[in-house]
């Protein structure tokens, strides 16, 4: 059986990457403004509404409008604490006690290193007596 050879219109595996990596940057783009995208949305759909209801006297599509608007506001809502929750964890995490943290081991090591110092302090106090009694 003859081998297959890959077909000449075959896209590289460079080039397939290279267009992976260019969606997702447009993807990140997308993500990092969406809230505002979504409140742009939320407010052309609030003129609408309003369009519908003054000039074009159209309940439907002015009830319709409006329900989207108020959507697109909760969703911005949403969005928006959804990034400040996100935030506050960051902090979190550097600003909590935990007791397994590099700056609590040094203060261990601290206190350690001062109760080891007064332990050897107290001995040879003890062994200073213990030779001035006995003589």
């Amino acid at each position: 059986m003859p081998e297959k050879e890959s077909s000449s219109n075959a896209v590289p595996s460079t080039a397939r990457l290279e267009g992976v990596i260019v969606l997702l940057t447009l993807l990140i783009k997308l993500g990092r403004y969406l809230p505002w995208i979504v409140l742009a949305f939320a407010g052309i759909n609030m003129i609408i509404a309003a369009l519908y209801f003054t000039l074009w006297h159209s309940m439907t599509g002015g009830i319709l409008n409006l329900v989207f608007a108020i959507a697109g506001f909760l969703f911005f809502a949403q969005l928006i604490r959804g990034r400040r929750i996100h935030r506050r964890r960051y902090n979190y995490r550097h600003t909590r006690n935990d007791p397994y943290s590099e700056t609590s081991m040094t203060g261990q090591r601290e206190v350690s290193a001062e109760s080891t110092e007064a332990r050897e302090h107290s001995v040879k106090e003890s062994n200073s007596i213990h030779t001035r009694t006995s003589s």
